[in-house]
């Protein structure tokens, strides 16, 4: 994510840097420099994911009507697969509206950064699982796991990002 948001500095407009030049615009910018990446990457990963569900939709379409089962296995990962992805594209940026109000401490962006990190390689990781169907039985096994790895980091990066929020209000004596 460092990667992507110093790419992003870099193409920053002439008025973006004379802004910068302007007590507090920084800090303003800085926080739009990241709200920027996080949804370009979340469009992105949840691509991929889109990307994999299609696989397993054109999978299914091979099937015979006998394999009741797999096919049964295969929807549910569609469903699963579509969740996912929508829930990258409407989750909150991590660094929206409650980050303006709240100081969220470096090590706390760091930890966000970490998941971003850990959710890249388990999509990745959906994408492979997607793109094995049909070389051998346990293809689908490692699709549902990979799957149900990606939903964890998205619960996993929820709860980090209230937890953040929490541990800010509380440390201001709100409730």
């Amino acid at each position: 994510m460092d990667d992507a948001v110093a790419a992003a500095r870099e193409a920053r407009t002439l008025l973006e840097r004379l802004g910068a030049r302007v007590p507090g615009f920084t800090g303003y910018l800085e926080r739009e420099l990241r709200r920027e990446v996080d949804q370009l990457l979340r469009a992105d990963l949840a691509g991929r994911l889109d990307a994999a569900r299609a696989g397993v939709a054109a999978f299914s379409r091979t099937l015979r009507l006998g394999a009741a089962e797999r096919l049964a296995r295969l929807a549910a990962l569609d469903r699963s697969l579509d969740g996912a992805a929508n829930a990258l594209r409407h989750a909150g940026s991590g660094f929206g509206g409650m980050f303006d109000a709240v100081k969220v401490r470096e090590e706390q962006l760091e930890a966000l950064y970490r998941f971003d990190l850990d959710l890249v390689e388990r999509v990745d990781a959906v994408r492979a699982a997607s793109s094995a169907l049909g070389a051998d039985e346990e293809a689908v096994a490692r699709l549902e796991q990979a799957v149900a790895a990606v939903s964890a980091a998205l619960a996993g990066r929820e709860r980090a990002v209230v937890g953040a929020f929490g541990e800010r209000t509380r440390e201001r004596g709100e409730r």
